[in-house]
């Protein structure tokens, strides 16, 4: 899928907004506001890594809709 990444110190102060794809990997550093949208006509496949573990073992976040 094709996805639209924003990011800044908060919602309304993006810092970034880009247009990604298969090919991108996405660091988020700490503490910043994020937001990753599907703008694309195919489902948008995401995976999430925390380190440290923020979540426990087995947790599967719902997704807005």
């Amino acid at each position: 899928g094709v996805g639209m990444v924003q990011f800044g110190t908060s919602k309304a102060t993006l810092a970034n907004v880009r247009t990604v794809n298969a090919s991108y990997g996405i660091f988020v550093p700490a503490g910043t506001w994020h937001n990753i949208k599907n703008i694309g006509n195919v489902p948008l496949k995401i995976y999430s890594v925390y380190a440290p573990p923020h979540h426990p073992f087995g947790t599967v976040e719902k997704s807005k809709s």
